[in-house]
Formats: structure tokens, C-alpha cells, sequence
């Protein structure tokens, strides 16, 4: 599929996707979020996509489970606060492996931190194709928007790493 295609099929799927997630959470953030995701997830796959039928129902497939995903996500994040969890680093790797490794566990300890939609943005930014118009297509936010919250995770992210490093 093309990225001309998957755009004109992202407009006609991102309401459904909508309604899938407010009638999961009842909740209009809620919602957004799981059509956020969803859309990135198919964009991650976009070049083996099927046509436009079976793609409504991949989609509101990918919808449903990205709601229980999340459902599950905020369940364990209220019975095991991230604090409080143990940090893992392997035995004996040299120091630079060991460095490495502490630094991506302080990357994705900082991401994590980050707001759901925040950290969608941030990761799609991270894409190759991915250009801020695109980012705005897919979750139907204005371009100016994209750009405040990709700075504000940004801002974030630097902040934790250097008060935590």
C-alpha cells in the first residue's frame, strides 16, 4: 500500500477506530489514544496491508486488542509503580556494553514517562518516512500541535536523563 493510499484509508478509519475506543473506556482521551495507536501500528505495516474490506476489520481487530492492551498496561501500572521496580543489568559484560545497556534503560525509563500520546508522537517521529505533515494526518492533530508536544517530549525525556544520569 502506499502512503498516498493509506492516507485516504486513514480518514475513513480513524472515526471508526474513535467509536471502538470511547465504547471500550467511555473516555474521550481514552479513545484517542487507542486510535492513535492503531493507526501507528498499521502504518508500521502498511506495505503488507491488505485491501480497503479487510482492512476495516484489521483495523477495528487492531483497535480492540490495543484497547485491552491498554486496559492491562494501567492495571499493572497501579499494582507495580515503576519506581519501585528492580533494575536488571547483566553480570559481566565489559563497561562499555554495561554503559550502553544502563543508557538504553535510561532512554526507555524516560520514554516511558512520557504521556501515551506524547510517546506515540515521539516514536513515530523516530520512523524513516514519518515527517511531522504525516504525524498530523495520522492522529488528526494540527501540524503546530505535533510539533509542541514533539518539544515537549523532547524536553522531557533530556530532562529526566540529566537529573537521572
Amino acid at each position: 500500500m502506499t502512503i498516498q493510499e493509506f492516507n485516504t484509508h486513514v480518514a475513513l478509519l480513524r472515526p471508526l477506530l474513535l467509536k471502538v475506543g470511547r465504547e471500550f473506556f467511555h473516555s474521550e482521551e481514552e479513545a484517542e489514544d487507542v486510535a492513535q495507536e492503531t493507526l501507528m501500528r498499521l502504518w508500521l505495516c502498511r506495505e503488507s496491508l491488505p485491501e480497503s474490506k479487510s482492512l476495516l476489520a484489521l483495523a477495528i481487530r487492531i483497535g480492540k486488542n490495543v484497547c485491552i492492551s491498554i486496559w492491562r498496561r494501567q492495571k499493572l501500572r497501579t499494582g507495580f509503580p515503576l519506581e519501585n521496580a528492580p533494575q536488571v543489568i547483566g553480570g559481566n559484560q565489559a563497561d562499555t556494553l554495561l554503559e550502553e545497556d544502563e543508557n538504553k534503560q535510561l532512554l526507555q525509563r524516560a520514554i516511558e514517562r512520557l504521556t501515551p500520546s506524547e510517546r506515540r508522537l515521539f516514536l513515530l517521529k523516530q520512523e524513516p518516512e514519518m515527517d511531522i505533515g504525516q504525524i498530523a494526518l495520522l492522529t488528526g492533530m494540527t501540524s503546530r500541535s505535533v510539533s509542541a508536544k514533539l518539544s515537549a517530549a523532547r524536553h522531557k525525556i533530556l530532562e529526566y536523563i540529566t537529573t537521572n544520569s
